[in-house]
């Protein structure tokens, strides 16, 4: 075998590890945009029912001032352990994933950053899908300090998403939110 076959091989098998590295642990997001720089293909989401994991493409689509919008790929918390749970002891989050916390009417609990890794854009919305308030750049708790987060609003919604999420894509209070979910609410 000459050396150049050789070569090729190797760098054959490097990118196969690399590619599987990255489907098993998605230490990189990585994402194809088109021209407009929207997200042309997105990775779906894995969500756990009672002990089924099935993959769901449930999504929601954020309205900025300019009038442009954002897909983000979404995990649905619509129960209590689902909320309570939240995205606790999670290492990655893609730039557009999140979840959609989803309550039963309007509330204004407060919300914290326990057992998170990742810091977190909260967006909260009202019944009709109105962003209320947006509390940006939510830290993960410490051993000795922990706030709670609330929104100044009653909300039925909150959508929490990596930090600089709104301020990178324009995201303010009084934009919208339109949701594309699998399981009715």
């Amino acid at each position: 075998m000459n050396s150049q076959f050789k070569l090729l091989i190797y760098i054959g098998v490097l990118v196969g590890i690399f590619l599987l590295i990255q489907d098993r642990f998605n230490i990189f997001d990585i994402k194809i945009v088109d021209k407009d720089g929207q997200t042309v293909q997105q990775n779906e989401v894995s969500t756990s029912g009672e002990g089924d994991t099935e993959s769901v493409s449930n999504y929601v689509e954020l309205y900025n001032s300019d009038g442009d919008k954002v897909k983000v790929n979404v995990e649905v918390a619509d129960t209590e352990s689902l909320r309570r749970a939240g995205l606790s002891n999670r290492q990655y989050l893609g730039d557009y994933d999140g979840m959609l916390f989803v309550f039963d009417e309007l509330v204004t609990s407060s919300f914290w950053m326990k057992d998170m890794y990742i810091p977190l854009d909260m967006i909260f919305l009202d019944g009709d899908g109105f962003v209320v308030d947006i509390k940006a750049g939510n830290e993960p708790c410490t051993d000795t300090y922990c706030p709670a987060i609330s929104s100044s609003k009653m909300y039925k919604y909150v959508l929490e998403v990596k930090s600089n999420f709104c301020e990178t894509n324009g995201i303010k209070i009084g934009g919208s939110m339109v949701m594309h979910l699998e399981s009715s609410i």
